[in-house]
């Protein structure tokens, strides 16, 4: 664990692999890098290479510290890997407003690293968020000061929404973006696009975005989505998830919505071949024992109740930390 005042003073010696990639992103940055590469995350698809201007960076964490009320002094945790956009916007962030900066490497408990101290900015995926939960932390400790403790990477599960008496808020935003365009409080069933983005659909609903990280385009994404009113929507799942079982076409993310306020267990729901079912709906689930789950009336219909529950030891991560669902299944699938 390292806390560095400012990155604008000299660096200290880098100890691991984390520290390099820290210090020679914010170096390029502060020489006046006018591009940098990033990679998707690689959750629903191959990771793939996006060049992103200096310009796109600094407007993104402007959005987030004019939204936030950021403040030079202010202090931003990092547990994220720089290489990606989620880990690199937290240092832009501090880059731009000048915040002081809490190092501590990638891990699913970072607060257990570091002592007791007021952290302003931090960003998580939800699996680190729920490890911390579980491990009895107290978050007061760290968060009393908090202006945003930001969850994205993946779907937030209902054990996970509640009022922490701090901030802390549910992001939807991609590397095309430049991270988040939008965020949801523990208690809103819809998200609320930042100041100055735009918003609308296609045929097959799917959301179309235009920001100033965006330059301005629109860009279309495979987020199947309603427009509940002007800047809000809600998420329904990816168009390119669908799954068509036994001609009935099934949206993952809400049967994974269901079985997350059943368990805390990283979980997902695929289509694996099936000669009855074309395609049989399973639920995969991160457990070293057999589980089994009743689901309350009315929540699923018959057809989104998974007709298997398969139980891994540890599911295949992506290097951004999310779950990489074709690979689990493939993995599964050729150990049969």
């Amino acid at each position: 664990m390292r806390h560095l005042a400012s990155l604008f003073l000299d660096f200290p010696v880098a100890e691991t692999e984390f520290e390099q990639q820290v210090f020679a992103f914010c170096q390029a940055w502060r020489t006046g890098q006018t591009e940098f590469t990033f990679h998707t995350s690689g959750s629903t698809g191959e990771p793939k290479p996006i060049v992103i201007s200096r310009e796109r960076l600094y407007v993104s964490a402007k959005m987030t510290g004019d939204w936030l009320k950021l403040e030079k002094g202010d202090a931003a945790l990092l547990s994220l890997s720089p290489l990606y956009i989620a880990g690199a916007m937290v240092l832009i962030r501090a880059l731009v407003h000048d915040l002081s900066l809490i190092l501590v490497e990638p891990c699913q408990n970072p607060l257990s690293q570091i002592p007791p101290t007021d952290i302003h900015l931090t960003s998580f995926v939800p699996t680190q968020w729920a490890t911390m939960l579980d491990s009895g932390i107290q978050f007061s400790d760290y968060f009393k000061q908090a202006k945003g403790i930001l969850l994205g990477g993946a779907s937030v599960s209902d054990s996970l929404r509640k009022d922490y008496g701090f901030p802390v808020y549910e992001t939807y935003g991609m590397t095309e973006t430049v991270s988040h365009i939008a965020y949801r409080t523990w208690n809103q069933s819809y998200f609320q696009t930042l100041p100055g983005v735009q918003i609308a659909q296609t045929d097959e609903d799917c959301l179309l975005i235009c920001a100033p990280t965006t330059e301005n385009k629109w860009i279309e994404t495979r987020d199947v989505v309603e427009l509940v009113a002007a800047g809000q929507f809600v998420l329904k799942g990816r168009l390119d998830r669908v799954i068509n079982s036994g001609g009935i076409k099934l949206q993952p993310e809400k049967i994974e919505q269901v079985y997350r306020s059943l368990t805390s267990l990283p979980l997902f729901v695929a289509g694996i071949p099936d000669a009855f079912w074309g395609n049989k709906l399973v639920l995969f689930l991160e457990s070293s024992k057999p589980m089994s789950f009743s689901v309350e009336p009315g929540l699923l219909s018959s057809a989104e109740i998974p007709k298997e529950i398969i139980c891994l030891p540890s599911f295949i991560k992506t290097a951004s930390a999310k779950i990489d669902t074709a690979k689990t299944v493939a993995l599964y699938l050729n150990s049969l």
